[in-house]
């Protein structure tokens, strides 16, 4: 925040200067003994006139010498009142007084506020006009050569025209910003400032605004500029909290006033200037970048501005503050600190003439292109950051010791709104509540204002000799030094009356170490991630020498590191953390808000490590930049070394037919999968991808270390103490992204949607019993979430085929079939396998069922439902690829083909049954119950192994007489028509009238919806209609009615046996009841299942 309630520094309430408005007054101009020095570390271009280039300033003066518990910062003050060093005017240049204000904030956090009035006086030495003379004819040489150099180049035909030209341009360009010593006075720029140890922005500006007026008035001042800077210095006292104070500068009284401990904290800068500068939508966006702790850089001509938006910024974030480094008014010799791979708050002069395509700055897009959407995605990111976790901090800590102010003004708003019987959810709403606390906070300032708590002395005369504080208009005087060195010999009274706060504070200290927790114990109610940047929250600006660069680069790379372990363990725990999307697989899979917030994240957590250090940057990212200089130099070396050997391993085959290729890992294919991504305009935005595809394919870790392992390119593109050649913390950085590789991410597959990807997909039949090639007619469609192939011919005799399409997402289902044609027509599958190129995600279709005429259910397309699956290798794959063996298959044909590759199986028992069926649909209720964007795949809970589907098949079967002697096969779709068929021919009679009209309605119903799948132009198996019928009654909320009439049918008699469980009252409406369960939700179904089918 811009003030606080207490003045910091230890042991400042026994000190005079610790209670005192201002601590020094500081005088900052050109120092005629050293004469004209270039400001070479403000990277001057010399190209400029000498009027407009930047020379080094220096401290002329500053009083008192020093402080004790706050020492003068000479360096830092300096660069901070004249951020751009001196600069020069002649008489016909503007030349009116600028004022701005600063902050200097320790490297513990404390902060000391600047007030400078910098003006133009005019040049008394010689020796510098003369200076000035020189270089300005050095200069005026330099240009006449290069013009005369450009027009000699000309043609001769336009010699002429182009010499009077330039020699017009010429004469123009030297009665601008010229100086001729015998006809010009020479202006230099000086400046006069208060450092205070509050911001009294508005009140210092007055009191320097009225010495400059007594500086340049015809009439010299009342008295010596001594007697007021005196005054200021050592007898007009810092006001406590609450009070108001009234001072007096040269000419009229200057008053101030600070809040009480009980209302915010003093902000003096206006707020409405900010807005205004920025703009609401501006100031909102900025505002929220600096919720999440990015890094801002303001940029503005003019100083003050810089001030009052970082100061009004900061201000809003209460009751939260601003932890890390935070620069206002970054000086230009300082323009390093941009590297600083941390969050920081810096402010940027920009200059007339400056060129600012040179100036590298932080792209917007590395904040837009991964902005979340409102509210909780913000949230999510924003209990990430260290404002907050130092928030959290302070509450807990506030059990045992005194609480912070911030809190405790926070605290006690929170307590009014309870007080005045506003309910807390109403904080949450959308309503607007007007603020009551408004009009109170006015009048608690007005009264101060109207009468004041305390009168400072009157500026008076000092003890000095006669002559001294000689008055010279439109010059600053030397003041005497022996008169401001020192204050008065005797202390005021509010320097008692802080003595005796400090000592009372100081026994309320004592006696909190005596009873407070032990710190042990204490540090369990911190959390790791609050230590994050608190070693890291300001440089000094002061020392520049190389130890002490060395050292502060020494922090960011342990930061980086430790933000680095935090951010990996976040993500693993906030994916494991999460019960399985997918439920009938177990997999430990998340996906949306908090996922994409992370990565986000993490994204820029490795621009700032890859922008630690570098030599040169090129580009807008420079890990996208280090990545296309690996790529150059692994290309060249391949050429090199190209050779008639197959760089990939030989297709191998199993037992079951081919098998998918192993996917060559490459970090440059990965590359130019990205290269090829026509959507994606920067580098930035590739760099990101590259991250995401990495993440996903789980090699993020692995493509790091082989880009770091080209040590000759990291050691030219870096300097030596950046992070990627620190190799320890390399080292432990390259092991935290590896774990990283213990969950399955989607971030590239999910982003990305619109692109082409190529897929490959083979085919698996099973060889023992069937032909792996058929004379009919093959076709594929393969579906996602996010669209389908359509049908695709496969070509004759092969069993592997490649496709391009637009991204289809995860994978859900393959539907397969072939025309029956020709004489080999009938084809047993054990499954399909299907493989994202771009990703290498490998989706398993089980089937191990026949397609044919006349075999099985006579199906001659299927509606496979996939899984993914885990990496393996080729052995594993092998293995991976078989289906095992199906319980819920009763048929022959089925048993014969996969028992008798796998073994017998035993079938489930009633008990086993109804777990199922309690299973399955427990399964879907707590897929709905999650938020939408977490959800999996509903497809394989209805469809899947172990889904609804397979568990109302086990019901269906339990008892069924399928196999009959010298007869076909059975199958439930045989009953459901025989069902039908009794439904559409016999009226019943039952004894309730509503009874009756429920029932007709339910019998109809059902066989509409039957008639429609028999009549859907689809060579579907009976199998596969009981599917979609289950599917479509789930969906429409009819399965309840459904089960009682198929119980209740005459038919079920003799194709049940007694103990069936559909014969069983008492099951069947335990079944309903769980079924009734779902009736709530709205079910969607994926087109594939029920394409064609018109209900």
């Amino acid at each position: 925040m811009s003030g606080s309630g207490a003045v910091p520094g230890p042991g400042s309430g026994s000190s005079p200067a610790a209670c005192r408005f201002a601590h020094y007054f500081v005088l900052c101009g050109i120092d005629a003994d050293s004469g004209l020095e270039p400001d070479e570390l403000a990277g001057e271009n010399f190209d400029q006139s000498p009027l407009r280039r930047t020379f080094k300033s220096k401290v002329l003066a500053h009083y008192p010498q020093n402080i004790e518990w706050n020492p003068f910062d000479q360096d830092a003050v300096n660069m901070l009142c004249m951020p751009k060093g001196l600069s020069f005017r002649t008489q016909t240049d503007s030349k009116d007084p600028q004022f701005h204000s600063f902050i200097i904030t320790r490297e513990d956090g404390s902060r000391t506020y600047g007030f400078v009035l910098t003006f133009y006086e005019e040049v008394t030495s010689k020796q510098i006009c003369t200076a000035m003379q020189t270089l300005y004819q050095m200069h005026n040489a330099e240009h006449y050569s290069s013009v005369y150099a450009s027009s000699s180049c000309s043609m001769d035909s336009l010699a002429s025209s182009i010499d009077e030209g330039d020699t017009t341009s010429l004469l123009k360009l030297q009665r601008y910003n010229s100086y001729d010593i015998s006809r010009d006075t020479l202006y230099v720029s000086k400046s006069i400032c208060l450092i205070t140890p509050l911001p009294f922005m508005q009140a210092c500006k007055k009191f320097l605004i009225q010495l400059y007026k007594a500086v340049t008035s015809q009439q010299p001042p009342p008295l010596p500029l001594e007697s007021y800077i005196h005054n200021i210095l050592y007898e007009v006292p810092l006001p406590p909290p609450g009070r108001s104070l009234k001072f007096y500068g040269v000419y009229e009284p200057v008053i101030c006033q600070r809040p009480g401990p009980n209302e915010l904290p003093l902000s003096d800068y206006p707020l409405r200037e900010a807005f205004e500068l920025l703009g609401l939508e501006n100031l909102v966006q900025v505002f929220t970048c600096v919720l999440l702790e990015m890094q801002i850089l303001l940029y503005s001509q003019d100083y003050q501005r810089l001030m009052t938006v970082a100061e009004g910024i900061t201000t809003l974030l209460f009751p939260f503050q601003w932890q890390h480094v935070y620069v206002p008014i970054l000086p230009a010799s300082l323009l390093h600190f941009l590297d600083a791979p941390v969050p920081y708050l810096m402010g940027l002069q920009s200059k007339e003439g400056t060129d600012r395509s040179k100036l590298e700055l932080p792209q917007e897009a590395s904040f837009l292109s991964d902005q979340p959407e409102p509210y909780l995605p913000f949230l999510s990111r924003f209990i990430e950051t260290q404002m907050f976790a130092t928030f959290i901090d302070n509450k807990i800590m506030s059990q045992w010791e005194e609480k912070d102010p911030l809190l405790r003004v926070f605290d006690s708003r929170i307590d009014k709104i309870r007080l005045y019987n506003v309910r807390a959810p109403t904080l949450r709403t959308s309503i607007y509540q007007k603020c009551s606390t408004l009009k109170e906070a006015a009048q608690s300032i007005e009264q101060r204002l109207m009468k004041m708590d305390h009168t400072a002395i009157h500026p008076h005369l000092l003890d000095m000799k006669i002559g001294q504080g000689k008055y010279e208009q439109g010059f600053f005087p030397k003041l005497q030094s022996d008169v401001l060195a020192t204050g008065p010999a005797n202390n005021n009274r509010w320097v008692s009356r802080s003595a005796t706060a400090q000592r009372r504070k100081e026994r309320l200290r004592q006696h909190s170490e005596h009873v407070g927790l032990d710190n042990d114990l204490r540090e369990k109610y911190m959390q790791e991630a609050r230590s994050l940047g608190k070693n890291l929250r300001q440089p000094k600006l002061s020392d520049l020498s190389p130890a002490v660069i060395a050292q502060t680069n020494w922090k960011f790379v342990e930061g980086l590191l430790k933000e680095c372990r935090m951010k990996t363990k976040r993500m693993l725990v906030e994916k494991m953390g999460h019960e399985a999307v997918e439920l009938g697989h177990g997999e430990a899979n998340i996906t949306g808000l908090e996922e994409n917030t992370l990565i986000a994240s993490l994204c820029d957590l490795l621009e700032r490590i890859w922008s630690h250090g570098l030599q040169v940057k090129q580009g807008k990212s420079a890990l996208w930049s280090h990545l296309i200089q690996f790529q150059d130099r692994e290309e060249k070396q391949e050429h090199l070394a190209e050779s008639p050997v197959a760089l990939g391993p030989e297709r191998r085959k199993s037992d079951s037919g081919v098998i998918l290729p192993t996917l060559r890992v490459s970090l440059i294919q990965d590359m130019r999968h990205i290269q090829n991504m026509s959507e994606i305009k920067t580098d930035v935005g590739r760099a990101r991808a590259w991250i995401r595809l990495s993440l996903e394919k789980k090699l993020l870790s692995q493509h790091l270390k082989q880009l770091l392992s080209n040590q000759p390119l990291t050691k030219k593109l870096y300097k030596r103490y950046a992070f990627l050649r620190c190799e320890e913390e390399r080292e432990q950085f390259l092991y935290h992204l590896l774990s990283l590789n213990a969950v399955d991410y989607f971030c590239f597959t999910s982003v990305f949607t619109t692109i082409m990807i190529p897929y490959r997909s083979v085919i698996i039949p099973i060889k023992k019993l069937s032909n792996a090639i058929i004379t009919s007619n093959p076709w594929i469609c393969v579906s996602g979430e996010l669209g389908d192939t359509g049908v695709m011919q496969i070509p004759k005799n092969l069993l592997e085929m490649t496709f391009e399409c637009q991204n289809l997402g995860k994978l859900t289902t393959v539907q397969i079939g072939h025309d029956n044609s020709g004489l080999l027509a009938k084809w047993l599958v054990d499954c399909v396998m299907v493989r994202n190129e771009i990703t290498g995600h490998t989706y398993r279709f089980p089937c191990g069922r026949w397609l044919g005429k006349g075999i099985d259910d006579g199906s001659l397309e299927r509606i496979l439902i996939g899984e993914l699956m885990t990496t393996a290798s080729d052995e594993d794959l092998v293995k991976q690829c078989r289906t095992p063996p199906q319980q819920k298959s009763p048929t022959v044909a089925r048993r014969l083909s996969i028992t008798s590759l796998t073994g017998k199986t035993t079938k489930p028992n009633a008990g086993q049954i109804q777990e199922g069926i309690g299973e399955a649909v427990n399964n879907i209720v707590k897929h709905f119950h999650k938020p939408e964007k977490e959800r999996g795949s509903l497809t394989v809970l209805l469809c899947g192994e172990n889904g609804l589907v397979a568990a109302l098949e086990q019901v269906f079967h339990h008892g069924f007489r399928s196999a009959r002697i010298f007869h076909k096969n059975v199958f439930i779709w045989d009953f459901i028509e025989r069902a039908v068929a009794y439904f559409e021919t016999t009226d019943q009679i039952l004894d309730n009238e509503d009874d009756v009209l429920i029932q007709k309605s339910s019998c109809k119903t059902f066989c509409h919806y039957v008639n429609a799948i028999n009549t859907a132009p689809r060579n579907i198996g009976k199998d596969g209609k009981f599917q979609i019928l289950v599917c479509l009654g789930t969906r429409d909320r009819l399965l309840p009615q459904w089960i009682p009439l198929l119980a209740e049918c005459p038919a079920i008699t003799r194709m049940y046996e007694e103990s069936a469980l559909l014969r069983d009252r008492m099951t069947v409406n335990s079944l309903i009841r769980i079924l009734q369960t779902i009736q709530d939700f709205t079910i969607v179904l994926e087109g594939s299942l029920i394409k064609g089918v018109d209900v």
